[in-house]
């Protein structure tokens, strides 16, 4: 039916995936970063900064996949959702642990 079948698997629409892996990267990323230096390398406020903003866009990504879904007839991607949870909980967890670790040394 369509001319790039790729974006289709089962029936769900998949090519925004990738998009949300690599925001899932960044955040666990940004998690070991803020787990593993000490105080010194990034300040509270790029924490939360790059914590909203992962939130945010793949939160705008998450809810245009689900138009474009809907607008091609297909069904939607549960993958997306659990991933856009992982990408929220990892971005809520680490200003909250940089802050504990702030305090504590």
């Amino acid at each position: 039916m369509y001319t790039y079948e790729s974006f289709v698997t089962d029936g769900s629409f998949t090519l925004l995936q990738p998009v949300f892996y690599s925001f899932l990267l960044a955040a666990v990323l940004l998690l070991i970063f803020v787990l593993t230096s000490k105080a010194r390398g990034i300040s509270g406020t790029a924490v939360v900064f790059i914590s909203l903003i992962l939130i945010i866009i793949s939160g705008q990504v998450l809810i245009f996949d689900a138009i474009i879904a809907d607008e091609l007839g297909l069904g939607g991607d549960g993958t997306a959702s659990l991933l856009f949870l992982g990408i929220a909980v990892l971005s809520l967890v680490s200003p909250v642990l940089f802050f504990i670790r702030k305090k504590e040394g």
